[in-house]
């Protein structure tokens, strides 16, 4: 029987872009887009706030940092609200971008679909933990000081950094929203 086959089960098709951005609705491919969505927000803080360093903005460069890092430990958290929110300032940078000329390269409209993606896993991994088997979701590392930074300092940071988070998120959104109206509705006084 093992050689025709029949006894063996089904491996299933790896399509590593399926798993980027159409995650299954398995606890371990979501965990792994949460680790996923995670660094990307840890990179998009990294990147923008030397940026803004680098243009002079210091106010505009520490806001920018607290929102994508503190979202970026939400979505490591499975927080649908905070993958939502980091997904729409992601989108609404890169309008604002638009707006003033500059059109998005290809690594922000990567990290734009997968930001976008990471809601829909964020919410899969939220469901997973709150009805699923507790024991179906991967255990979180600890073995070096990475994997204490991607799996555990995000449970230990997100119970008290959430209200942080939705704070400056409040203000974060609310300022580039402003800005990106004012770009778009008076583009001839820049």
């Amino acid at each position: 029987m093992g050689y025709l086959g029949l006894d063996e089960t089904p491996v299933k098709d790896d399509n590593l872009f399926q798993r980027l951005f159409w995650p299954s609705d398995n606890a371990s491919d979501t965990d792994a887009l949460g680790v996923q969505g995670f660094w990307i927000c840890m990179i998009v803080a990294a990147l923008s706030t030397i940026w803004l360093l680098v243009a002079g903005s210091v106010v505009t460069a520490l806001i920018t940092l607290a929102f994508f890092v503190l979202g970026g430990i939400g979505v490591r958290e499975h927080s649908v609200p905070a993958a939502v929110l980091v997904a729409f300032a992601y989108l609404v940078g890169i309008v604002g971008n638009i707006f003033l000329g500059i059109p998005p390269g290809v690594l922000p409209i990567i990290a734009a679909t997968m930001l976008l993606t990471n809601i829909r896993a964020t919410h899969i991994a939220n469901r997973w933990a709150k009805d699923g088997d507790p024991s179906a979701m991967p255990e979180r590392r600890q073995e070096t000081v990475l994997d204490r930074f991607v799996d555990q300092m995000p449970s230990k940071v997100w119970p008290a950094a959430r209200f942080g988070f939705f704070c400056v998120a409040g203000v974060y959104c609310g300022l580039l929203i402003a800005g990106t109206l004012i770009v778009a509705l008076h583009p001839h006084h820049l």
